[in-house]
């Protein structure tokens, strides 16, 4: 098992109602306003912060990675614990010191609120959190670490299938990044003869005839072994678009209008979009978000668009392994 093992996390350290306590909360606080300043000492000096996965999305966890490596990069000396709820997709990440330790008193919330408004950017969602530590060159790539005995599961799970293998996930929970249902259909139906399309993702999958199902039946480490397996991979912004990113998989991220690609989105994607008016806009179903134009951003999108880069791409994967 990694070095890194865990006790019970508290989440921010509280500003108390009553004395002392309430003194040393706004002391703390106060001085993490200046950890800019503050890092090169603790670096020199070895010291603990903490980075939490503040938006705690599967996908934020991987993003959070992205920026604890940038942060390593500069601060070698420093020690991180990272407070994240998905523990699993970070477990085995060598440059992460404790997972889910008490919160210390220095910390950085890994975060990217403020692209709710600066939707416009195109500033990478890990800016929003280096620029507050003076780290102005970091590079959006994600990160994901394996074990030998979960890939050689995932080869076995795969030996039978034809090549390529295309990975695909169709469903997130924001209505507002998936592409419409028979799209999909239409999509699987004109390419399932020349590769095996190999489904992720989790129980609220569509039902697709054509396509190996592993969708559900996956926890979160056994489903990034069997992507990282994949030849190409196509989907939404979701965990899976991150995970093939680490793995170095060439994908087509469907992304309509929703979110701003050149913020969330991998340089070495093909990233599709449709920006109407109404584009960007963030919108969050849990939050009782609704979009109000029949996500038309989405529907846009037409099957012959992506089939046509999708075979380009297979193409070139296919030429490139003969």
């Amino acid at each position: 098992m990694p070095k890194q093992k865990t006790a019970p996390a508290e989440i921010l350290y509280p500003f108390h109602k009553k004395f002392p306590l309430k003194v040393f909360s706004w002391y703390r606080w106060h001085k993490n306003t200046k950890i800019k300043s503050i890092l090169p000492k603790l670096n020199k000096n070895g010291k603990w912060i903490t980075i939490i996965d503040r938006l705690g999305g599967l996908g934020d966890t991987i993003i959070t990675a992205n920026i604890i490596y940038e942060i390593k990069k500069k601060f070698k000396n420093l020690k991180i614990n990272c407070i994240t709820p998905n523990p699993e997709l970070i477990i085995y990440d060598p440059i992460i010191d404790k997972i889910n330790g008490y919160e210390n008193f220095y910390s950085i919330d890994s975060c990217y609120t403020e692209v709710f408004e600066n939707n416009k950017s195109n500033n990478k969602i890990i800016d929003y959190t280096l620029d507050k530590i003076g780290i102005k060159d970091g590079k959006y790539k994600a990160r994901f670490h394996t074990r030998r005995v979960e890939l050689e599961w995932a080869k076995k799970e795969l030996i039978h299938l034809k090549k390529p293998l295309i990975g695909i996930s169709t469903r997130t929970k924001e209505d507002v990044k998936n592409w419409p249902e028979q799209y999909w259909d239409m999509f699987i139906l004109k390419n399932f003869d020349s590769c095996s399309f190999i489904q992720l993702g989790d129980e609220n999958e569509i039902i697709i005839s054509n396509a190996t199902r592993f969708a559900g039946k996956l926890n979160l480490r056994q489903s990034a072994a069997i992507l990282s397996q994949m030849d190409f991979y196509i989907g939404s912004d979701s965990l899976l678009m991150h995970l093939a990113n680490a793995f170095k998989i060439k994908s087509i991220i469907i992304f309509g209008g929703s979110r701003n690609a050149n913020q969330i989105g991998y340089e070495n994607n093909i990233n599709i979009t449709n920006v109407p008016n109404c584009s960007p806009c963030w919108i969050h179903k849990e939050d009782g978000e609704f979009c109000n134009y029949k996500i038309k951003c989405m529907s846009n999108i037409k099957p012959a668009e992506v089939d046509e880069i999708f075979k380009r791409n297979v193409k070139e994967i296919s030429d490139k392994k003969n």
